[in-house]
């Protein structure tokens, strides 16, 4: 048996292989990065936290403004009478007032109460956020896997060409034909393979980016492979009163609630009590009173801002029935792309794998009996790389399919635990 018949006897065998495990040829998984790590580097990312920690601290700071009181007002007035005379017929007259505003009709109570709903609501919004962004995260590492195994691929196809190329140019009753087509072959998956590498870099970069890693070169992930689903939830049915996103937009309606309580408070009239001191000069004399102001709303009855907060009160209800709506269909939708994809997939594996490796084993059977030459076992090295990268492609379209089940269902934090 001559070197090629190696060559094609070895392709043959390990056909089905290739088919399951390219990306172990590229990394380990000691060195490489999985998805729940990813995950956990994109939750935390620095600066995305440091401003969903701006935001709340924002929030935060409304709801301490909210629970202060207003602060008194002095006044001072120093006159000298012309003709008239001031108090006590003195020569000069002083003047001291303190007015302390007072907040009636419980408006202190209802600024802190929607104060304090909005920080519940913006603590909802980080949670959310810090989802999609996890969410982001782990559809650019499907990304990243999916490159990384057809980088693989090409790679892997490419070194066996290469011998089927060295194998056939030890044969001097070679056909220009055949040459020909053999440089052909070399030239044309070499630059597959720089677009796979392209591809490999550009995907590293952006999982990169994501996880505030600074050497995106060394980035290696873990192999290709669909979730379990069923592990992964725990068995968890997914409920609907449990998605963050359902949760924070009940809080958000909570809050637009109570910012219009706040402005229906915020309409009783302005009151503020004072104290006065007069004393005069030349003679002496002192006097102290009392004073009470209230507003009269004859022209603002603060009708626009209660207005303005039963909008939002109703847009804001509006928001979280329409999500309500968005969540059922994403779940079914997902769950049924996520059972389509699997079916398709396993299909795959029962049809096309052994059939390509008996369409390698008769490539090389026929090449040994001399009924076969080089193109024909080109034709079978591509069918088996095409089946390898549909076989990718099917794998991630699942893996993102159930990576979306996972966000529709709010679950995807369950990968974390």
């Amino acid at each position: 048996m001559t070197r090629f018949h190696e060559i094609v006897a070895g392709a043959a065998r390990r056909g089905v292989l290739l088919l399951l495990a390219l990306a172990p040829t590229v990394c380990t998984a000691d060195s490489a990065l999985d998805l729940r790590t990813a995950l956990r580097l994109a939750r935390d990312a620095e600066l995305q936290s440091a401003l969903d920690a701006a935001s709340l601290a924002a929030v935060e700071a409304d709801r301490r403004s909210a629970s202060a009181h207003p602060n008194p007002v002095i006044s001072y007035g120093r006159l000298r009478p012309g003709r008239a005379s001031t108090m006590f017929d003195g020569s000069r007259q002083q003047d001291v007032a303190i007015e302390q505003p007072l907040l009636l009709g419980g408006q202190r109570r209802a600024r802190m109460e929607a104060a304090e709903r909005a920080v519940d609501a913006a603590r909802a919004r980080v949670a959310v956020s810090r989802m999609t962004r996890a969410a982001d995260a782990a559809l650019a590492f499907v990304s990243l896997q999916a490159a990384q195994s057809r980088q693989a691929a090409a790679t892997v196809g490419l070194n066996r060409l290469e011998d089927i190329v060295a194998s056939a140019s030890m044969n001097p009753a070679a056909h220009p034909y055949a040459e020909q087509r053999l440089a052909f072959e070399r030239a044309d998956w070499r630059a597959a393979l720089s677009a796979a590498d392209a591809e490999l870099a550009a995907a590293r970069q952006r999982l990169a980016d994501m996880l505030d890693i600074t050497d995106w070169r060394t980035l290696v992930v873990v192999p290709l492979n669909p979730l379990d689903l069923v592990a992964a939830n725990g068995e968890r049915s997914g409920e609907r009163s449990d998605h963050l996103a359902l949760h924070a937009a009940r809080l958000e309606e909570t809050a637009a609630e109570a910012a219009g309580r706040a402005a229906r408070a915020e309409r009783f009239p302005q009151v503020s009590l004072g104290l006065i001191r007069s004393w005069t000069s030349e003679p002496y004399g002192i006097a102290d009173g009392v004073s009470v102001s209230v507003e009269l709303p004859l022209f603002d009855r603060r009708d626009g801002a209660v207005d303005r907060a039963d909008a939002l009160a109703a847009g804001a209800r509006l928001q979280r029935q329409l999500l309500e709506a968005e969540i059922d269909l994403d779940a079914r939708r997902n769950q049924i792309e996520v059972a389509m994809r699997s079916d398709a997939l396993a299909a795959f594996d029962a049809e096309v794998g052994p059939r390509l490796q008996a369409l390698l084993r008769l490539a090389g059977d026929a090449y040994r009996n001399d009924s076969a030459g080089p193109a024909d076992l080109i034709d079978a090295l591509r069918a088996q790389q095409r089946a390898t990268l549909r076989r990718i492609e099917l794998e991630e379209g699942l893996l993102r399919a159930q990576i979306r089940l996972l966000l529709a269902r709010s679950e995807l934090p369950s990968l974390l635990d």
